[in-house]
């Protein structure tokens, strides 16, 4: 029935759809083309009796031959898409002029991909998918149905790097716009991360309070919701203000008066713990929220400092070409630390080599000691030789617009999936196997780290996941307070009435999801129990 309803999908769009529309120049609509309508010779309506085919193969009964065959055929639609319809604008553009009504100014022609491409590859993937799935189903390996799976893929990458694909107006955008693209994807990548590293540790920490104490779980969940329902332009609008305020602070003053705060948070937590049992109810209520109300304040500024900061320091270590040495050997370090543990929890290591015990966690440390190396030589990169007494917030990257405001503002859309996630994932589990941990002996840290998070780690990772792929879609909102990303070829694109810009920065945001989507499902597959993942 998949399969059925992708070759219905595609032959739809190659039937009643424009499938190409040639521009005469780089802003003016252009003639629409559909496939059956290209002059020549039989290719172009292969395609379309080839979206069709998965609607006969639906109904073959040998499973296996039917998942090989749904695979090819799902595969050649994607291919062909992609090709047959390049070939056609090759045609068109040569005699461009001939197409036009006269006096239409004509410059650059080109070729725009119209809805029956979008139509076709999103047909062509389903009947991909409906043909991997009858192979799962016949016993097919994971390796063999991956390779199966990822041929149209790889012959599309081939086409893109051999220039076939040229001929479309959003890689003519691309060859001349390639390395302003580069850095902004490089930038939306370094908001995503780091808006969500931040989130990850408050939205954890916050998730596990509001399960713990019943009292704030109303308040916590209530809260995260509220600030979702936030639309960004207005949060940017929020944030402006202030965080240009504090901007301008010089960052010794502004030391000086956190550490009277923190102090004075910290005297009355401690004076709150002495006394909280001699209170009365009313009066613990209130001093707690009087004690929660002066933490938070040092703890948001330090938050924000931190978060604005780090941003810059990742992205000048991201785009420093003396660092790359470094960045290689972290990164290999922590794919080395990865593997390792997936490979001794499947093969039962640590229980049968007393060596992997101890040096399990070897290259953990060095790609935590590369990272500290990195982030070190890149605040020094960023504040260069400025005197610390010269020194203001703004230096540390907080500033009314740019980056400062859109990173705190991805952070707090991050916290309703990561704080409800955590709450369900610890809340949901058999309090009889937390009894049985404490009749174990276990402590309360022991319990959590070694029942509690390995059993709700999935559900956490859900959240991420989540967290991860809406992070993508609203950091190209952030362009409009110039935050850059991949936002600006959007906003730029919708000022200029320019498809191919829009374009440009849409679908690399559409393949950073999908790949981050991926990359986390495959990290959490890693770290979580065997025997979790089988239940």
């Amino acid at each position: 029935m998949i399969a059925f309803l992708g070759g219905c999908f595609a032959s739809f769009g190659f039937f009643f759809l424009p499938v190409i529309e040639v521009k005469p120049n780089r802003l003016a609509s252009g003639l629409p083309v559909g496939l059956l309508e290209i002059p020549g010779d039989m290719r172009y309506l292969l395609l379309f009796l080839l979206a069709l085919t998965p609607v006969l193969l639906a109904f073959m009964g040998d499973r296996n031959r039917r998942g090989w065959a749904l695979a090819a055929v799902g595969n050649l639609i994607v291919i062909l898409t992609l090709y047959l319809p390049a070939l056609a604008g090759s045609a068109y553009l040569v005699g461009a002029e001939a197409l036009f009504e006269a006096g239409t100014r004509i410059s650059n022609p080109r070729i725009l991909s119209s809805a029956a491409i979008a139509f076709g590859l999103a047909g062509g993937g389903v009947v991909l998918f409906a043909g991997l799935l009858d192979l799962e189903g016949c016993g097919v390996p994971r390796l063999v149905r991956g390779l199966a799976g990822a041929v149209g893929a790889l012959v599309v990458v081939a086409m893109l790097a051999g220039g076939t694909l040229d001929v479309y107006s959003i890689m003519v955008e691309y060859h001349s716009r390639g390395e302003a693209l580069a850095l902004r994807f490089l930038e939306h990548i370094v908001f995503v991360l780091v808006a969500l590293a931040a989130g990850l540790i408050v939205g954890i920490a916050l998730g596990l309070w509001a399960s713990r104490d019943a009292k704030a779980e109303d308040a916590i969940l209530y809260t995260v919701g509220i600030i979702q329902t936030i639309p960004s332009l207005a949060l940017f609008g929020i944030l402006l203000v202030p965080l240009a305020r504090l901007g301008d602070l010089h960052f010794l003053s502004l030391a000086r008066d956190w550490l009277l705060l923190a102090a004075i948070a910290l005297a009355a937590a401690l004076a709150l713990r002495r006394l909280h049992t001699r209170l009365p109810e009313r009066a613990r209520q209130f001093s707690l929220v009087a004690v929660f109300i002066l933490a938070l304040i040092p703890l948001s500024l330090l938050a924000v400092l931190i978060i604005a900061f780090g941003f810059e320091v990742a992205l000048t270590v991201l785009t420093t070409s003396e660092l790359a040495l470094l960045r290689s050997v972290t990164g290999l370090a922590l794919i080395l630390f990865l593997i390792l543990i997936s490979t001794g929890k499947r093969l039962d290591l640590e229980r049968k080599l007393p060596q992997y015990r101890r040096w399990r966690f070897l290259p953990l440390f060095a790609a935590a000691l590369g990272a500290l190396l990195l982030l070190a030589q890149g605040a020094g990169r960023l504040l260069g030789n400025s005197e610390l007494a010269e020194l203001t917030i703004r230096d540390f990257g907080v500033s009314g617009i740019g980056t400062a405001p859109a990173i705190i503002a991805l952070t707090l859309y991050s916290l309703l999936p990561l704080v409800r996630n955590t709450y369900a994932g610890l809340k949901n589990i058999d309090p009889a196997i937390i009894d049985s941990g404490k009749g174990m002996g276990f402590t309360a840290a022991q319990s959590f780290f070694r029942i509690e998070l390995p059993l709700a780690f999935p559900v956490i990772m859900a959240g991420v996941r989540n967290a991860a792929i809406s992070l993508v879609g609203i950091a190209a909102v952030a362009s409009i307070i110039g935050a850059g990303a991949l936002g600006d070829f959007i906003l730029l694109g919708v000022n200029s009435t320019s498809i191919d810009q829009i374009l440009l920065g849409t679908v690399p945001a559409v393949l950073l999801a999908v790949i981050m989507d991926a990359g986390l499902k495959v990290l959490e597959s890693l770290l979580t129990s065997p025997g979790i993942r089988q239940a």
